[in-house]
């Protein structure tokens, strides 16, 4: 009997590793069960290390695709529960999956609450930031997080130099015309500069996203109570002020006086 509850208990092809359950590993070839799971592992994990450890339980979906790339489709669910879903091309080498940005961002979704759909400019800009440095948790990134940053903000420049809408009504735009590269980089400056800004006072940002997870992870329902804790856990107005200036500042003119356009302006000159 006790081997019979076991084998039930395997058969629901779930997988639990900390806060972590894998759901589907069973659609793939045995072969490559242990590649999947050895990626996501490490993903998860250097996303903990960086910014938790997470408060809830994440459950991890993983379904089939052929594709061009080993990630071609990821998002989260979060009414209920922490979900986040992955579709794979298995056929892979696992060092594609280890340097693949997906699952780096996705999981970088979960530290923070889940947001009003207006809101969702700044869930991604976070997102999209994190995913490099979750990546050099993992030794899997090739150069620098600036670099990327610095790279990816090239493409975004030329859209922010002739905005006159203010960062956030740009941004909220780029979303609504589907043109989530614009929209996700462009959204990042906010996190770029709040990083400027907190190590100016001895901290970064996921070293604050590491207290915001201990301490108020559980309590915020929005974006404004989000604010709120962070100013609060660093008992200093940033974030209240850094929102209220990229919600009534024009784009081009943030953009001309932000600190990745000075580096840009370095980099040109050397």
């Amino acid at each position: 009997m006790r081997l019979l509850a076991l084998l039930l208990l395997m058969s629901n092809f779930a997988w639990a590793h900390d806060t972590m359950q894998l759901y589907g590993i069973e659609e793939f070839p045995k072969a490559e069960q242990q590649k999947l799971r050895l990626w996501l592992d490490q993903s998860f994990n250097a996303a903990n290390h960086l910014l938790g450890p997470y408060p809830l339980l994440t459950h991890v979906y993983l379904s089939r695709r052929t594709a061009s790339e080993p990630v071609p489709w990821a998002y989260t669910q979060r009414m209920d529960k922490q979900q986040v879903f992955f579709q794979v091309d298995s056929s892979f080498d696992l060092s594609e999956f280890q340097q693949d940005w997906t699952a780096a961002h996705e999981f970088s979704h979960l530290a923070l609450p889940l947001l009003d759909r207006e809101d969702l400019w700044f869930a991604e800009g976070f997102a999209s930031y994190m995913q490099y440095l979750v990546l050099q948790q993992q030794q899997q990134l090739t150069g620098s997080p600036a670099s990327r940053y610095q790279q990816k903000l090239q493409q975004v420049a030329p859209l922010l130099q002739t905005s006159k809408l203010t960062l956030v009504a740009q941004v909220k735009l780029w979303l609504q015309q589907r043109r989530y590269k614009a929209a996700y980089w462009g959204s990042t400056l906010f996190f770029i500069e709040a990083n400027h800004r907190l190590e100016q006072q001895n901290i970064n940002l996921p070293e604050l996203i590491q207290l915001y997870q201990r301490q108020n992870r559980l309590k915020d329902n929005n974006l404004q109570q989000l604010i709120n804790s962070l100013d609060a856990l660093l008992k200093s107005a940033v974030f209240g002020p850094l929102l209220q200036k990229y919600q009534q500042q024009p784009a081009q003119e943030l953009w001309r006086q932000h600190p990745a356009y000075f580096t840009q302006l370095k980099s040109t000159a050397s």
